[in-house]
Parts: C-alpha cells; structure tokens; sequence
C-alpha cells in the first residue's frame, strides 16, 4: 500500500471515530437528558470523559494486532483476492469507510440511531462481492442476519422484564425518584463507558491493518490510536442531538425508571457482545429497542410504533445501501486498472 493510501485510510479512520462519536456514544446520555437527571451540558461532557475512557481502556485490554484485525472487520476474503495487488486493499478501504461514512452522515439527518458496525460490514460485504469472494462471506451474512433480530429483540425483552420488576419494587415505596435518577446516571456512565470501548475497535483495527499493509511495524504504529480515542470524545461533545431527541423522545415518553432500566439493559448485551457472543450486536439497536422494552412494559399506547418501524426499516437497510455503494465503488476502481 502506498503511503497516500496510507494516509487517506488513517484520516477517515479518525473522522469515523469522531463520527460515531455524536452519531453513538451521546446517544449514550440521550435518557438522562429528556428526563431531566442531568443538564444536557453536563451529560455530554460526561458521556465525552467516559468514552475517552473506554477508548484508552479498550488500547490496553484489545489484542492489538494483524490477525486480530482482519478477523474482527472480516477482510480476510478481500485480503486474500487483493494478494497480487497490494494497493486495492488500500483502495478496498478507503471505499468501504467512504460509504459508511455516507451512510452514518444520512442516518444523523433522519435523526435515526443504526449501527456503524452493520454498516462497515455491508461495505466490505460489498468489496468482497465485487473481488470475486462472495462465497466467503455467507456464513458472516448469516451471523449479520442474526445480529440484526438477536440484539433488539433481547434489548426489547430484557427491558420489559426489567421495568415491570422496577414497577413492582416501586410499589412497595422503597425506591424514590431520587433513587432513580442517581441510578440512571450510574447507569449511562456504564453505557458510556462501553460505547468507548466497543466502538473504539473499528478504527483501532483499520489503523493497524492498514500500517501493516503500508510496511510500517505495529509497535511503530500504536501512537496514531490514541488520537482516535480523542477524536470519539470530540465528537461526542458535538451532542448529535437530532438522534438524541428520537431515542429520549420520539419514541416514548420517558421517565427516570424507564431510563434506567433501558440503560443498564444496554450495558449488559454490550457486554454481552464484546466479550461472551462475539457477533456484532450493535449498541444503537440495543438502547432504542431498549427503550422501547421501556415504554411497552407500562401499556403498548405509550410507544410511538411508527417512528420504532422507521428505525427498524433504516436497521434493515444499512447492511444493503452500503454494500451496493461499496461493490458500485470498486467495479469502478477495477474497471479503471
């Protein structure tokens, strides 16, 4: 790989960073700031710290390395089909972050959380179609497919077990509002914290593949991943408030309670995800079907189902969009060698 292509990937992987950070990680805090248990000031500069956080954590505790790169983005096929031409992994990409960052960019305009996992995957779905390596990724189709269902339907089904056991303790006056709102901050510095550490990973992950690539040792490459921590942070300060408003208003009108439970039930699948399944269950679909859990669990009129179908429908399409852009993008590159 050239060092332009160098250069061109470790950019965007910073401006994916700082990307997901106010299109992800603030959507962290989007339950303490419409129930009014933190200003919405002190909730985005909380959640910043705490992804930065996470990010460093995630430096430490990540196995930082060739394989472990290319197994977590699964570009194993595309490596394999660019072999005798270094610099179309480079090429490879620059067009899968291209497109998801097209995509991430559209989502925030609708105002609609999706995941900037599913979408990297359908980029590189798309890449490997266009290489020629297709076959390779239908067992990955399968487990995106899965993912997908899994996660928001766990979210949903963990929550409405969640909030009807927080109603029934309610019931017995031993917890106050009080008490919940100090939780539910407790909560979104654990959601928080686990946006830094999961989302850290991708462009941890293209910036030691790509240095690979270009020739550069790894432990020559290790100061450029600090930065993305700090570029998550920033963007997280920027509030991505029109994705805030729809998952702390639009869809449910919510309180301390709900927003606790719809928290800690996120924070538990990301865990989950990260180190017991080992599939990409996307954060941005476990706290909004969390929330949803969260208003059906006190009658199914408090959920606004038709904002809910359109962020399914856009959950649907990320994979899709961002592979035919992607393939689109490399018949292009491939007809021009």
């Amino acid at each position: 790989m050239t060092i332009a292509l160098l250069v061109a990937v470790v950019l965007l992987a910073f401006v994916t960073a700082f990307c997901t950070g106010f299109h992800d990680a603030s959507s962290a805090v989007s339950t303490t700031i419409s129930t009014r248990s933190l200003r919405e000031s002190t909730a985005l500069n909380l959640a910043a710290v705490l992804n930065l956080l996470g990010a460093l954590i995630g430096m430490l505790i990540v196995p930082l390395s060739v394989g472990w790169a290319v197994s977590l983005l699964g570009l194993g096929p595309i490596i394999a089909a660019s072999a005798d031409t270094p610099d179309l992994i480079g090429i490879a990409l620059v067009l899968m972050l291209l497109a998801t960052l097209a995509w991430e960019i559209i989502t925030w305009w609708y105002g609609t959380p999706s995941s900037t996992w599913h979408a990297f995957l359908g980029a590189a779905l798309g890449a490997s179609a266009a290489l020629g390596a297709f076959e390779a990724w239908l067992p990955v189709i399968g487990l995106l497919a899965l993912a997908t269902l899994l996660g928001p339907l766990m979210g949903m089904l963990l929550s409405i077990a969640g909030m009807r056991g927080l109603l029934a303790l309610g019931r017995t006056e031993r917890l106050r509002v009080g008490h919940l709102r100090f939780a539910q901050t407790v909560s979104a510095c654990a959601v928080a914290t686990g946006h830094g550490l999961s989302d850290s990973r991708l462009p941890y992950a293209l910036v030691v593949l790509a240095c690979q690539a270009a020739g550069f040792p790894l432990a020559d490459s290790l100061w450029l991943l600090a930065p993305i921590a700090v570029a998550i942070a920033a963007g997280t300060l920027m509030g991505g408030h029109r994705i805030i408003r729809t998952i702390g208003r639009r869809l449910t009108s919510l309180n301390s309670a709900q927003g606790f439970v719809a928290e800690c039930t996120s924070a538990l699948l990301m865990a989950l995800a990260v180190v017991g399944f080992q599939v990409p269950i996307s954060s941005s679909h476990t706290l909004a079907s969390s929330v949803v859990g969260a208003g059906a669990a006190i009658g199914p009129r408090h959920v606004r189902w038709t904002v809910a179908a359109k962020i399914v429908g856009f959950w649907i399409a990320t994979p899709i969009v961002t592979c035919v852009i992607t393939a689109m993008g490399m018949r292009i590159v491939l007809g021009a060698l």
